[in-house]
């Protein structure tokens, strides 16, 4: 008898083990449930038109997708067509969110607008592969730019006439290189850009353009740079990178902006996704496109 109340007791005990046992993984298992990404609202729908700088377009494609892929009855137009049509399409409307890669002006004729900025880009000055100069600085590009310098030999370079690539003027980036170096300085007729520079209405364009010319330099947004297909020279003494960027030891750079028009309440879907760009995920992802989140 007192043979089998041991038995008996075993059993219970070790029926009481296997039940702690499992019930551990299924404790553990739920945990990472409170972590997980929240799910969708389930009433976010509808289209957001969104439009402007083609600096930006790789890492807007890819926040784009990701809030998308999250929000699956959202939908994200950009067009790309430059910040100048970035900034007038958001003031008439057209847009409820525009793109920017560079500073509003501050003259008055972009008043209306709220500029929020989301990632910082470096500007990196590009020539073809197998030209032999490395470095510039800005008294140096100013001169290429304006025409001061025309010969790769006066900067260190082989004997070879310069050819000078840039943006459309309603470029962000065109604006954002010209306030930094000096260029297009208004009533000053020397800071202007050569007559003769090759214009290119895209930072893909430019990189081609360069690619294919020997003696041509441009610049452009180093996140979208190809290594394999242009240099990109230091400026100054220093090479871009993402170190030299967060320590501002390269000075050529600017930040992105998302633009809406003030006193103007946004859809829900275009305010989701403006909270969403801004928020954690969408600053991972702009650091995942070789840019400086600015949250």
């Amino acid at each position: 008898m007192k043979k089998s109340i041991a038995i008996i007791l075993s059993l219970i005990l070790m029926l009481g083990l296997m039940s702690a046992c499992t019930t551990a993984p299924a404790s553990s298992s739920e945990a990472p449930a409170t972590e997980a990404t929240p799910e969708p609202d389930a009433a976010l729908s509808g289209t957001v038109k969104t439009g402007g700088s083609t600096s930006v377009e790789k890492v807007m494609t890819a926040l784009i997708y990701q809030f998308q892929d999250i929000n699956r009855e959202v939908t994200i137009n950009y067009e790309m067509n430059g910040s100048g049509d970035g900034i007038k399409n958001t003031i008439s409307g057209m847009y409820e969110i525009g793109h920017s890669s560079r500073e509003l002006k501050t003259d008055g004729s972009e008043d209306g607008l709220t500029a929020m900025p989301y990632a910082i880009d470096g500007i990196a000055v590009i020539v073809h592969p197998d030209n032999p100069v490395s470095n510039l600085t800005a008294e140096q590009i100013k001169g290429i730019y304006t025409g001061a310098i025309t010969n790769w030999s006066e900067v260190g370079g082989n004997d070879e006439l310069i050819t000078v690539v840039t943006r459309e003027a309603s470029s962000g980036t065109r604006g954002a290189i010209a306030e930094l170096i000096g260029l297009e300085v208004e009533d000053d007729p020397t800071t202007a850009i050569v007559a003769e520079a090759t214009t290119c209405d895209s930072t893909g364009a430019v990189q081609t353009t360069v690619s294919q010319n020997s003696a041509a330099i441009g610049y452009m947004s180093f996140s979208d740079v190809d290594p394999t297909a242009v240099k990109a020279v230091q400026f100054e003494g220093v090479d871009i990178s993402e170190a030299s960027l967060k320590d501002s030891t390269y000075t050529l750079k600017r930040e992105f902006y998302l633009l809406t028009a003030e006193g103007t309440e946004l859809t829900p879907a275009a305010q989701a996704f403006v909270d969403f760009v801004l928020g954690a995920e969408g600053q991972q992802i702009v650091a995942d496109n070789v840019l400086l989140p600015i949250n």
